[in-house]
């Protein structure tokens, strides 16, 4: 972890990487898909409070850049102090759905001075770092960097500060949630003369695929190292999942 010496050393730089998050104390446990793997509430709080321990240490390793992290209004700003995340690091997001709060944060920190943000999910906890250096190489006036993600939709986005009133259509006319939320980003994309630039997939914990996949990633130990607290409590929940297993059968 930084200590907050180190975080303010970094305030300098125009780049920020944000992460969109919520409170893992929210009034409903987060990742309700995984539910049928993991069944239990406190196991899915867990294991979504170490993603965001995880993906906030990786993003402070990014250099050049200063973390935000952009949390919704379920449960507000509980949780993110105990993983080390500041005070002035925090932001609400506000809007009715995906598309109008991803708008707001880049509207919101380009207004505190950034020239250039990269957005990122908080269900990635072994993304590699290197994706997100690489769409802050690319983005530059008139263009758009996207991650595209397995499940149809994205994982990163980043965008500079001008332009910035062409961005709320951007977000207009994406179907959230659904298979074709990438595609109809590059069509709205394409609408508005942006240059889409792409950076290499990757995939979202969602739901029983993705942590099947993320179990399958943990077989290697470097991505153990990338994500050390997930890995962890994957490794305890499922553990105990299989001593209970074996009781019921004895």
């Amino acid at each position: 972890m930084c200590s907050t010496k180190q975080i303010l050393s970094k305030v300098t730089s125009d780049v920020a990487l944000v992460i969109m998050a919520r409170s893992p104390f929210g009034e409903q446990a987060p990742k309700t898909r995984l539910a049928d793997a993991i069944n239990t509430a406190l196991d899915r709080r867990r294991l979504y409070s170490a993603f965001l321990e995880d993906t906030v240490v990786a993003c402070r390793g990014v250099e050049g850049t200063i973390l935000r992290v952009a949390y919704t209004p379920d449960g507000g700003n509980s949780g993110f102090h105990e993983i080390g995340v500041a005070n002035h690091e925090l932001l609400p997001q506000r809007g009715v759905d995906l598309g109008a709060r991803e708008h707001a944060v880049f509207v919101d920190l380009f207004a505190a001075g950034f020239r250039k943000v990269i957005m990122i999910g908080s269900d990635l906890p072994t993304l590699p770092m290197q994706y997100v250096v690489q769409a802050i190489d690319q983005i530059q006036v008139g263009t758009v960097a996207l991650g595209p993600s397995d499940d149809g939709g994205y994982y990163l986005i980043g965008l500079t500060s001008s332009g910035t009133n062409q961005i709320v259509d951007l977000f207009t006319g994406v179907g959230w949630g659904t298979a074709s939320a990438f595609h109809d980003t590059l069509v709205s994309a394409k609408r508005l003369g942006l240059q889409v630039k792409l950076v290499p997939h990757w995939y979202d914990v969602d739901n029983k695929v993705g942590l099947v996949k993320l179990r399958r990633e943990f077989q290697n130990t470097s991505a153990q190292q990338r994500a050390p607290q997930t890995a962890r409590v994957i490794k305890d929940i499922f553990r105990s999942a299989t001593a209970e297993r074996r009781r019921k059968t004895e």
